[in-house]
């Protein structure tokens, strides 16, 4: 099988030149109920040849939820169901492999986020922005709890957290960064 070059690809706009329901994405789905895309998905899934793949890319740190989103989307553009199939299924896949995956002793990450972490910068957040409007309340008060507050403040700022308008956003940081 020959690698197409850069060049061998359709043109912007090439699609609305060409008859209309040409592309399988088109055409009514091969499959219409969900327990047909199901059954379909599972049966191409259950080969331990494929799952062995899944669970290289796993073991490699992929996330499994783009993995399924790229299932499902192939089966879209390959004309085999719907759009809304495709979200129907994909809890059903991502059960399926996980499991399988898991059942190899492989630690599988479900959609490449990390809730401990994300819960504590949410943490963070708040925090700044309470201490913020505690400090703007009383900012003449000479007192050594407020002090610790203002320092403990402005070394989380520096760290890279700020507060704009009672949203959080990390600071622009690097080469390239304006301020």
């Amino acid at each position: 099988m020959a690698i197409a070059g850069p060049f061998d690809r359709p043109i912007p706009g090439q699609s609305l030149t060409n008859e209309p329901k040409n592309n399988p994405w088109e055409q009514p789905p091969e499959m219409d109920t969900i327990e047909d895309v199901t059954k379909y998905y599972i049966e191409s899934l259950a080969n331990q040849d494929v799952i062995d793949d899944f669970a290289a890319l796993c073991q490699m740190g992929v996330p499994l939820k783009p993995i399924v989103q790229s299932i499902t989307q192939q089966g879209q553009m390959r004309g085999l169901h719907t759009v809304d199939n495709s979200l129907l299924v994909a809890p059903v896949i991502h059960e399926f492999l996980k499991q399988a995956i898991e059942s190899m002793g492989i630690e599988v990450d479900d959609d490449g986020r990390n809730m401990q972490v994300e819960a504590e910068e949410a943490e963070m957040r708040r925090f700044l922005m309470l201490a913020t409007k505690y400090l703007e309340e009383d900012p003449d008060a000479a007192d050594p709890g407020k002090q610790m507050i203002e320092d403990l403040v402005a070394e989380t700022e520096e760290a890279g957290v700020t507060e704009t308008e009672g949203t959080a956003e990390e600071k622009p940081m690097g080469l390239m960064a304006k301020g």
